[in-house]
C-alpha cells in the first residue's frame, strides 16, 4: 500500500519539548608530529620463547611527538584503542589477516613501565607549550601455555585527551 499526501492523517499538536544543548569551547591542542612513531617493529620470536601463560619480551619504544601546544593546554591523558585479545582483555588483539600466531598478543606499557589496558585511558602527562614527547612502549605477552608460529601484527589507536 503505498500512502499519498491524500491519504495522511491530521496531525495532533504533542506540545513542546525542551532539549538542553551543552558544550565546551576549549583552546587549541596540540598537532601530532609525523615524527611520532606509526610503526613498531617488536622483532621475530621462536614461538617456546613463550614457554608459560604470561611471558613477555623486551619492551620497543612507541613515541608520540606533539607539536605547537597552547599555551592553555596543561596536560593530557591518551586513550588508546584497538580489538582487545579474546584472553586476556587488557591486551591488544593480534590482527586476524594472514595466519595470525595463537596465544600471544601485545600489551603496551607507559613511560614508568606499568601496564596500560587497551581500550582505556592513560595518565595524564603534563604538557609544556611548544612541543612534547610522550613516551609508551610495547611487547608481546602470551595469553596461552602454548603459543604457536605465525604472524603477530596488531593494529593500535589512540586520542588525545587534553586538558
Amino acid at each position: 500500500y503505498t500512502l499519498s499526501l491524500h491519504d495522511a492523517l491530521p496531525i495532533s499538536d504533542a506540545g513542546s519539548v525542551q532539549i538542553q544543548v551543552s558544550g565546551v569551547i576549549v583552546d587549541a591542542g596540540c598537532d601530532i608530529s609525523t615524527n611520532s612513531t606509526n610503526a613498531v617493529v617488536l622483532g621475530d620470536f621462536q614461538a617456546s620463547t613463550f614457554n608459560v601463560v604470561g611471558t613477555t619480551t623486551q619492551p620497543k619504544p612507541l613515541s608520540i611527538s606533539l607539536t605547537n601546544c597552547s599555551s592553555n593546554i596543561k596536560g593530557s591523558s591518551v586513550y588508546f584503542s584497538g580489538t582487545a585479545d579474546v584472553n586476556d582483555k587488557s591486551l591488544l588483539a593480534l590482527s586476524t589477516t594472514g595466519t595470525p600466531a595463537k596465544g600471544v598478543a601485545v600489551q603496551l606499557l607507559d613511560n614508568n613501565n606499568a601496564v596500560v589496558a587497551i581500550n582505556t585511558t592513560s595518565n595524564v602527562y603534563t604538557l609544556k607549550a611548544g612541543d612534547n614527547t610522550l613516551q609508551f612502549s610495547l611487547r608481546y605477552k602470551s595469553t596461552l601455555a602454548t603459543v604457536t608460529a605465525g604472524d603477530a601484527n596488531a593494529v593500535l589507536y589512540f586520542d588525545m585527551n587534553y586538558q
